[in-house]
């Protein structure tokens, strides 16, 4: 989606997107449907063309579910989702198609004051009045999985002005870097965003964008960034 896109259905928002190389694995996605805010982060198996040709046909789903499938639900969404690309790709257990994704979808209703989501491997983050709750999602991907499949979970939070929430890729906290050429990891991620989250969120960003060259300083970018 294009920043103005962004603006006016999540005005006080940033998007802090960094690949790796020239295209993506990671993607951050939006649509306004229903009087509801959907979005996402996600990311790919890949970067590069592999995970760019994966995040193309992951938005084309999102549109595709909930726009013209009409579903509502985060948990199905993420279900139908995960069926499509098991289905498109011929994912089974006799093969080695093991492209998927990894990735967190909320649904925004501010007239309930809530936000309702489903996540993959991946973390939320809502901090309120100082204090940061961190969500875990199922420890499934969107894609073939050769362990049991459960159906997706979904969760719902209260939400109130001036709430922050963050969705991300693991390519923040996986950089490595500092004096001991460690990763970043998530628990100072953590400690970051609450630190900054009472900023504008355009110093949000910025502060975000300073943190991680510092952090990374000569070191190669690993993978693709997306908060």
């Amino acid at each position: 989606p294009s920043n103005r896109a962004v603006k006016a259905y999540l005005k006080d928002s940033f998007v802090l997107y960094k690949p790796k190389d020239v295209i993506a694995g990671d993607f951050y996605w939006l649509e306004y449907h229903d009087n509801k805010t959907y979005f996402a982060a996600a990311d790919c198996t890949g970067h590069g063309v592999p995970g760019a040709l994966m995040s193309m046909i992951g938005t084309t789903l999102l549109n595709e579910i909930i726009v013209e499938m009409k579903h509502q639900e985060t948990d199905k969404i993420l279900n139908e989702m995960r069926n499509q690309i098991i289905k498109n790709l011929h994912q089974e257990e006799s093969n080695n198609q093991r492209d998927g994704m990894d990735m967190t979808l909320v649904k925004l209703n501010l007239k309930k004051k809530e936000i309702e989501f489903s996540s993959a491997n991946n973390l939320l983050v809502h901090i309120s009045d100082g204090n940061l709750n961190s969500y875990k999602g199922d420890h499934q991907p969107v894609g073939f999985y050769s362990g049991k499949q459960n159906s997706f979970t979904k969760q719902k939070v209260k939400v109130k002005k001036n709430d922050m929430i963050y969705l991300f890729s693991d390519g923040y906290q996986d950089q490595f870097g500092g004096e001991r050429n460690k990763k970043f990891m998530i628990s100072k991620l953590k400690k970051l965003l609450l630190k900054i989250s009472n900023e504008n969120v355009d110093i949000q960003l910025q502060k975000l964008k300073t943190e991680f060259e510092l952090w990374k300083g000569n070191e190669e970018q690993i993978d693709d960034v997306c908060l």
